[in-house]
């Protein structure tokens, strides 16, 4: 009888040890690997300018007089116009661009002259450039826009 209570007594504290062993495994946290901190630089990316380039137009008008524009935009804060008109050439510079949408910027080069001469536009549809605007519309009457070569 006494090996039977004793027995009784040490399975009671075995089936006691383990509930409370189960217990402490489900309160203690388990260990969760971290990775080490990487040091990752706070500047952000810069992004290209996809206006940035050198962008060229020529024309001739009715009475075969060529205009050229060469136009240089090295930010959107600063752009560069010479203008080729038969010989005769004039230069702007420290140009600010506006952007009118994603996709098309306005350049006020002249504001001295009058009906919007000195604003010319530029637009853009993926590889694609148009300039246009009243001198373009002048120097080539009937077309609104005109195709800008960017060569860098």
């Amino acid at each position: 009888m006494f090996k039977k209570a004793t027995f009784s007594v040490l399975t009671i504290l075995f089936l006691f040890s383990c509930e409370k062993d189960n217990r402490k495994a489900m309160v203690q946290p388990k260990e969760i690997a971290v990775a080490p901190v990487q040091n990752v630089s706070t500047k952000a990316a810069t992004v290209p300018d996809p206006w940035k380039g050198t962008y060229h137009f020529e024309a001739s008008n009715r009475d075969q007089i060529k205009t050229s524009y060469t136009i240089i935009i090295s930010s959107l804060n600063d752009i560069s116009i010479q203008i080729n008109d038969d010989g005769d050439k004039v230069s702007y510079s420290h140009i600010k661009a506006e952007v009118l949408n994603d996709d098309k910027i306005k350049l006020v080069f002249d504001a001295s002259l009058e009906d919007e001469m000195g604003i010319i536009y530029i637009e853009k549809s993926d590889d694609t450039y148009l300039i246009s605007g009243y001198p373009i519309y002048f120097i080539n009457p009937g077309n609104d826009e005109m195709p800008l070569i960017k060569e860098k």
